[in-house]
């Protein structure tokens, strides 16, 4: 028996397909021996102690991994035989083209084949009775089709989709007491909600309060307008009151008229940045791989022979220095050191984007848009991120009497660093031409557990440089200056120190400058405590605290991730707080609070606020004191009361619940559960849930995201013994302002079980088979079992139907049975006797 050390190579094509064989040297190979002394074939091991075949489904698995299921046949003399069909489903993907085109010519039209069969073709099967699986041993690496090592940023398949039409409509009431003047405000009411059909979404927001001042009561439009999405493409589309997208340094103006934005990570927020690019490692032996990224520990990989690809390696904006250590059964190492080129500009390598938005500019800031003495305005934007070039964003806005250019890339440094460039030219009918430019330098090194990041910027803006956003040039600041060190020195400590300076273009005020250090260290995981020194000079002469020197010292406490102390005091400006927040949790009945005071050099303040979450609503109470100094702290005391509820309707089905952010989905019981309340919520466990269906409907689960596949989990509260309320989760995508409706439970709802015994009353352990419904024969048969004592159980029967149970037996065997009609949920089917032999173990 020989034994020889085959190199690993190493194939890595950027542009081009390039192959690098990374060859140990040859004295090494020469060292090893190879043994040819025959030795007698291993006894076949007893992977079936009963004496009959069986038929079972069990695991395909490969480099400790599943790959899914597939039937198998243990037959009484400790053969195990495979059936194609399952079989090839598992391992096509894990072979290459003409590997599978080899199998299939092997197997050809044979319905099932042994081990020794395919072991000429570089698969070796073995059946392993303790994990009652299939192992895939050993795949001839020259066959194997390549593997990605790094599969975190592979999509989902996408989970449920919503129903076609669906709204809502969340409604909230404030309302506030002034004690002072024993008045009470006119209750403040919001209301927003959409519309959603197909694939169209009419979505709104209004508002009704009283006007500032004037104490007139006014209802407002914050937006109106319809969005229709292409995920597949990556686009949204609006038409109507515009929230208009900007990028660089772009300003934000609101629009009225239609847009159009293309954002990949809109459709794809969990997605990882990687780089792009062929990069693949061939071992042609087991070999543990070590990735090591800019010097700092990834990850190790124990593979077996076989193509691997590393294109989808995470990296981090910057240069990243890849180091590969391969390491072989004997022991011996080849190092492969190749180096990737990431910019991203909050853009995945190779990805880009753009907006369009085409409307009249309205005149008002707050209130309903107003675009009757509004321009016709432009803004739009195009950014994209090369995979080994500099990244480059491009934007233009422009109405009839201004026009703004701008314009932003960066350059990736070695070591980890980057350069920043923005700009932007303007024209103003009334301004003249004006210019403005940025200049910005970060750098990250990272040491696993510390890092240090350095930040420095440069800014400079003309006097008569003007957009859309700012049509009179207002520019109180010509040039900004500023910078920032961060360093983690241990997990526990954390220091940094910034400067900011900026020169003003008003001859009344100074320049204004300041500096600042700050260190924060957790001396236990509960307690840290943050000391910091600081210097500013606002440039306001006629201030008395413009300027001076000052130390800042908090107290922070946080002995829960749901709980949070702190206690904070700052000399420069005489001021300090005492925060304590206790969060509630999101389900129905949890409270959270929270108290606090504050003192600045004069004014103080003390407030208390208690959050509680419903069934059907939230709300808040909140009182809050003020005065000139701690001792006329309850001169003016104000006590304000939010309530929030929402209405939804989709797939038939209404319901009323918490107020709903994006997507909803309404649970509901099915009519053979007699009116049992159903409960939805991120955990069930110790009765709690964040909705639950009773007198006023079914249950609501408010806080769905589009885009993001998602689970949502229910049960029913006091469901008889043995009915089947199905999944108890439910794996869905929502899109945008979407809903779902669920129904726990069905007209199949009975489980039965029992226990099969063969001649002799001998459980007849391990035997398998199929069950049909007599009364719908067209539906899919289910998989029967039993286990090693005889016992089954059969879930999703129907009152009142047929069914038939077939074994897998050499001669036809099974039997047959009738769920009663008033069956509430348990069948006890007893003991099953059958005319069949079973020998005992």
């Amino acid at each position: 028996m020989s034994s020889i050390a085959t190199p690993a190579r190493l194939r890595m094509a950027a542009s081009a397909a390039v192959l690098l064989a990374i060859a140990f040297p040859a004295a090494a190979q020469e060292a090893v021996t190879a043994e040819t002394a025959e030795q007698e074939a291993p006894a076949r091991p007893n992977i079936n102690p009963y004496n009959r075949d069986i038929g079972m489904t069990v695991p395909l698995n490969f480099n400790r991994r599943v790959l899914g299921e597939m039937d198998v046949l243990l037959t009484k003399d400790d053969r195990f035989i495979v059936y194609s069909s399952g079989f090839k489903r598992l391992i096509n993907p894990l072979l290459t083209e003409e590997a599978q085109a080899e199998i299939a010519a092997i197997l050809g039209d044979g319905e099932s084949f042994s081990p020794e069969d395919i072991a000429n073709s570089g698969i070796r099967l073995e059946y392993d009775p303790a994990q009652l699986a299939v192992m895939v041993l050993r795949i001839d690496p020259s066959k194997r089709a390549i593997e990605n090592l790094f599969q975190e940023g592979k999509p989902e398949e996408h989970a449920a989709a919503p129903e076609s039409f669906s709204a809502y409509l969340n409604t909230s009431l404030g309302v506030s007491k002034r004690h002072n003047v024993s008045d009470i405000q006119t209750p403040s009411v919001y209301l927003n909600g959409a519309v959603r059909l197909g694939g169209v979404v009419l979505e709104a927001d209004y508002q009704g309060q009283e006007t500032f001042g004037t104490g007139d009561y006014e209802f407002n439009r914050r937006y109106a307008r319809l969005v229709y999405d292409d995920p597949e493409n990556f686009r949204r589309w609006w038409a109507g009151d515009l929230d208009t997208e900007i990028r660089g340094r772009q300003s934000y103006v609101q629009m009225g008229g239609v847009g159009v934005a293309r954002q990949r990570q809109r459709f794809e927020s969990f997605r990882n940045s990687v780089l792009s690019g062929n990069r693949q490692v061939v071992l042609q032996e087991g070999s543990t791989v070590r990735v090591m990224r800019n010097g700092v520990f990834v990850r190790e990989f124990q593979l077996d022979a076989g193509q691997y690809d590393l294109s989808n390696l995470p990296l981090e904006t910057g240069s990243n220095d890849i180091q590969l250590e391969i390491r072989d059964q004997l022991g011996r190492t080849e190092t492969l050191n190749y180096s990737a080129y990431l910019d991203a500009i909050d853009l995945d390598p190779g990805d880009y984007e753009y907006g369009a938005f085409l409307g009249m500019t309205s005149s008002g800031t707050f209130g309903t848009p107003n675009y009757d003495d509004g321009q016709l305005a432009f803004s739009g934007y195009w950014r994209k991120a090369f995979e080994n070039r500099p990244a480059l964003g491009l934007g233009l806005q422009a109405s009839e009497d201004i026009q703004t250019l701008t314009g932003q890339t960066q350059f990736i440094l070695k070591n980890g660093s980057r350069l920043r460039l923005d700009g932007a030219l303007s024209t103003n009918a009334d301004a003249g031409q004006g210019f403005m430019a940025a200049l910005g330098f970060d750098h990250f090194v990272d040491r696993g557990d510390v890092y240090d990041s350095w930040a420095v910027a440069l800014e400079y803006t003309s006097e008569d440089f003007s957009s859309i956003g700012n049509p009179t040039a207002q520019n109180a600041t010509e040039w900004s200056m500023q910078g920032a060190y961060t360093r983690r020195f241990s997990q526990y400590w954390m220091g940094s120190l910034s400067a900011a300076y900026r020169i003003g273009r008003n001859a009344s005020f100074d320049d204004s400058y300041n500096v600042n250090a700050y260190s924060t260290y957790n001396f236990t995981p509960a307690w840290g405590v943050q000391v910091g020194v600081e210097y500013a000079d606002y440039g306001l002469p006629f201030a008395s605290n413009s300027e001076g020197f000052g130390v800042t010292f908090a107290l922070i406490w946080t002995p829960r991730f749901d709980r949070r102390g702190e206690a904070r005091y700052n000399s420069a400006r005489n001021s300090g707080s005492v925060r304590f927040q206790q969060s509630g949790e999101n389900r129905a009945g949890a409270l959270g609070y929270s108290l606090a005071s504050t003192y600045d050099d004069g004014p103080a303040s003390l407030s208390a606020q208690v959050d509680y979450v419903g069934n059907r609503f939230d709300g808040a109470l909140t009182h809050s004191s003020f005065g000139q100094d701690f001792n006329r702290v309850t001169d003016q005391q104000v006590t304000s009361l939010s309530v929030g509820s929402s209405l939804a309707f989709t797939g038939g089905k209404f319901a009323i619940g918490r107020r709903i952010y994006d997507s909803f989905a309404i649970v509901d019981t099915h009519e053979s559960l007699d009116g049992r309340d159903a409960i939805v919520g991120d955990s069930l466990e110790g009765g709690r849930y964040n909705s639950r269906s009773g007198a006023l409907g079914p249950a609501l689960a408010n806080n769905l995201s589009s885009y993001v596949n998602q689970s949502i989990r229910y049960d029913v509260i006091d469901v008889p013994a043995g009915y089947d309320i199905g999944d108890g989760i439910k794996r869905v995508r929502p899109a945008y302002r979407s809903g779902y409706v669920i129904v726990a439970g069905s007209d199949a709802f009975v489980s039965a079980m029992g226990r099969l015994v063969g001649q002799g009353n001998i459980p007849a352990s391990l035997m398998s088979g199929r069950i049909f419904s007599v009364d719908e024969p067209d539906t899919e048969p289910e998989i029967f079992f039993t286990n090693s004592v005889g016992r089954f159980a059969i879930q999703k029967l129907k009152p009142g139907h047929t069914y038939r149970v077939e074994l897998f037996t050499s001669s036809a065997q099974g039997f047959q049975f009738k769920v009663p009609e008033d069956n509430e949920g348990l069948l006890d089917l007893q003991t099953v006797s059958l005319p069949i032999i079973i020998t005992e173990q």
